[in-house]
């Protein structure tokens, strides 16, 4: 099967004056997710997002000059990794991967909802290991999770 390429993704650092662009990808990925309830609305969103690319470091993907993906480090916590549903499966979610293991690499740990199958194949292609398995109830959304390690 032939994957149509994109044109070369680029990452960098994110801004306060990339918020609305990024909270519209982390939005949009979400709702894609038919597996796990959307709690918040796009406007909730906006404001969360804003907050932590003002308080953390956070990586965002380009292509073509759009924001399609993002990556938010806190200490040795990948605490989001987001590709916008139009560019998942195109190199998009391995360069933002690639670049939080190069800001961690000593390894990092993150969580991901057990039914996302999609992404913990993705995870697991890069080396990352399933270390403990949750029913839910400790996260927001109440849906039974994964917390991975990836290791350096």
């Amino acid at each position: 099967m032939l994957r149509r390429m994109h044109p070369k993704v680029s990452i960098r650092p994110a801004t306060v004056n990339d918020a609305v662009e990024t909270a519209a990808v982390f939005s949009a990925a979400f709702r894609s997710m038919n597996f796990v309830p959307k709690l918040h609305s796009d406007a909730e969103d906006q404001a969360f997002v804003l907050g932590f690319i003002a308080d953390g470091e956070t990586w965002i993907a380009l292509r073509g000059g759009r924001i399609v993906g993002l990556a938010c480090i806190e200490d040795d916590w990948l605490a989001h990794l987001y590709v916008h549903p139009s560019f998942q499966s195109s190199g998009v979610g391995t360069a933002l991967l690639n670049q939080v293991k190069a800001q961690r690499p000593e390894g990092f740990q993150f969580w991901a909802f057990q039914a996302n199958t999609g992404a913990r194949r993705f995870y697991e292609r890069h080396g990352c290991v399933a270390a403990e398995f949750t029913d839910g109830a400790h996260n927001e959304e109440k849906t039974p999770d994964v917390r991975y390690e990836w290791r350096g």
